[in-house]
């Protein structure tokens, strides 16, 4: 005679196992979702204030630290030779128009042969991380004394810059056999520097 497959021991270890899974999602149902999952999220937070608590409370302790660095800073930006010291635009552009009016007159030997044909403000250009102040200039002025002013305007304080150079040559008509005259070049740029100000901001 066979014997049968199912036991009753099968039929008490089956009990037990479904007694352990009803138990489970008793528990998982009624208890964790409810009441222990809230406080492990709880525990989780006043961790992460605690942690922030700490770094907040070295950062209070570095405050004279960072207080003198800032000072430190601020002296050495007003001392910075680099900036135009000018309060506006206006002024700026009259600093620029001056500095090489100046840097002509050192440079310039015979004005008959480097004369300055004008300039004019330039609000054009891209905003930067400082405010820019431009102007253009129109030079009639011989290659030697050219170089030496814009070498001049490039390499002092504040720190001013040339771009934008074009450099025409003036075409003169000889009669025949005769030797065509020397004239100056015809040249203009922008002369730029930067104010202390804040320009493009992000």
């Amino acid at each position: 005679m066979a014997t049968p497959r199912f036991q009753p021991k099968d039929g008490r270890l089956l009990a037990v196992v479904l007694l352990l899974i009803v138990l489970l999602l008793v528990y998982l149902i009624g208890v964790h979702w409810w009441f222990v999952a809230p406080q492990l999220q709880f525990s989780s937070d006043m961790q992460d204030l605690r942690d922030q608590h700490a770094r907040y409370s070295r950062t209070i302790e570095q405050k004279p630290d960072i207080d003198k660095r800032l000072a430190e800073v601020k002296a050495y930006e007003q001392g910075n030779q680099a900036f135009m010291p000018e309060a506006d635009r206006n002024a700026a552009e009259a600093a620029l128009i001056q500095r090489l009016k100046q840097a002509m007159n050192d440079h310039v030997k015979n004005e008959a042969r480097c004369q300055n044909n004008g300039t004019q403000s330039y609000a054009g250009g891209e905003e930067e991380i400082y405010k820019r102040v431009t102007v253009q200039a129109r030079l009639r002025c011989d290659l030697e004394p050219l170089a030496a002013i814009l070498q001049d305007l490039e390499s002092g304080k504040p720190y001013l810059f040339v771009d934008q150079v074009m450099i025409y040559k003036q075409q003169t008509y000889a009669p025949p056999g005769a030797k065509a005259p020397v004239t100056p070049l015809d040249v203009r740029f922008n002369l730029s520097g930067y104010l202390r100000e804040p320009g493009k901001t992000k």
